[in-house]
């Protein structure tokens, strides 16, 4: 999947500046996100993963998660990178609304790391949407823009 996108997130005021930052593990990235996206982090077996073979590639499937169906996506895929240790149980990032397009959505992860405030993380990480940014010590901060609209529509 080729992923162009033209506009920048960037940090326009001071709250945002004091914004907390996750840091989760895809591969050899670390994929940031506001905390203000993140619902909540769990784990699940990976049997409990519905398979939807209908739909493109990053979705993986959906699974029932709190009286929702919740459909997951793959972040190995978004990132372009391999899954190498695929494990009993996945870690999944359960987005919210302020993720805009991308609100009840499950991201599959490798791991959490940690939490970091703004001025922790390197600036070039604001400064571009870039998949792969330069200067960033292989962080990248997750883009709405990065997943299709049609993500969710069934492929004939």
């Amino acid at each position: 999947m080729s992923v162009i996108t033209t506009a920048a997130f960037t940090v326009s005021d001071s709250t945002s500046k004091q914004e907390r930052y996750i840091l989760t593990q895809v591969g050899s990235w670390v994929l940031v996100f506001p905390s203000r996206w993140v619902a909540e982090i769990f784990r699940v077996e990976r049997s409990q993963i519905l398979d939807l073979p209908a739909y493109p590639s990053p979705l993986i499937g959906v699974i029932h998660h709190n009286s929702q169906i919740l459909p997951l996506v793959s972040t190995h895929q978004i990132l372009q990178t391999e899954e190498t240790n695929r494990r009993e149980t996945a870690v999944i990032i359960h987005l919210t609304h302020p993720a805009s397009t991308l609100s009840n959505v499950g991201l599959v992860i490798d791991k959490a790391l940690g939490s970091a405030s703004h001025d922790q993380l390197p600036a070039p990480l604001f400064a571009t949407s870039a998949l792969h940014p330069e200067g960033t010590s292989g962080m990248v901060l997750c883009q709405p823009d990065w997943f299709t609209p049609d993500l969710w529509h069934p492929q004939a």
